[in-house]
């Protein structure tokens, strides 16, 4: 084979390795679409997943509110919910009601019958038709024993006869009796005490003060009646 002939050889070869194959080209399209195509399905697949997480969680979440719950938004973040504006209504042992308001609730779903309350107020019916008011900065609900931990200022009163003013208490809801063992003032219509500790039941209209009690009646003989002791 001559000069010639061999460098033709070799350009045909070189052009058929060079040169785009016909075929080749609708090959590549239909991969790229394939591979676009499982993109969007990744995607929506993924979508879908998280769609489903979300809504079982939130319809787990709500499977731990109360029926007598009431709010007016509410959102979630990991397992803890927080609730505005959240409204509970519960029952004495006399079967009066008693209402919750609160600003903000926070809910955990590994302890759903607790809530952590922030500027909450309590509404107490008694007897004759007489309301009770309680009022807190911060509470802990416990719905399954109506009973709550008040702190940061505690505010009991039914606006006509009495106000009493406490650091902290423990509220009792069932049984309608609060206790405290941090330092309380009461205000009456005739006079004010003072003392160390205090438990008040409601229901039974009683007031038991102890720990350096101090009380002041106005319109007595002496114008300050004392008492550095245990009373009621």
């Amino acid at each position: 084979m001559d000069d010639a002939a061999q460098s033709a050889d070799r350009r045909d070869r070189l052009a058929s390795i060079v040169a785009p194959r016909l075929d080749a080209i609708p090959q590549a399209r239909r991969h790229s679409l394939r591979v676009s195509r499982l993109r969007r399905w990744l995607v929506w697949g993924a979508g879908g997943i998280l769609a489903f997480i979300l809504g079982g969680l939130a319809l787990e979440a709500f499977r731990f509110l109360p029926a007598d719950l009431r709010f007016a938004h509410i959102g979630m973040q990991g397992t803890r919910i927080t609730i505005e504006s959240p409204k509970l209504v519960g029952y004495r042992k006399d079967g009066r009601p008693y209402e919750l308001r609160a600003h903000l609730g926070v809910q955990d779903m590994a302890k759903p019958d607790v809530f952590e309350l922030e500027q909450l107020d309590v509404r107490i019916e008694g007897d004759n038709d007489a309301v009770v008011m309680l009022s807190a900065a911060k509470g802990v609900y416990d719905a399954r024993n109506d009973h709550a931990d008040l702190s940061d200022g505690v505010r009991i009163h039914d606006g006509k006869h009495y106000d009493m003013r406490l650091e902290s208490a423990s509220m009792d809801f069932r049984a309608n009796v609060m206790r405290s063992d941090r330092p309380v003032a009461l205000t009456l219509d005739g006079g004010e005490i003072a003392a160390s500790s205090v438990e008040f039941a409601q229901s039974e209209r009683r007031a038991t003060f102890t720990g350096s009690v101090h009380s002041v009646f106005h319109g007595e003989t002496d114008e300050k009646a004392g008492a550095e002791a245990s009373g009621e």
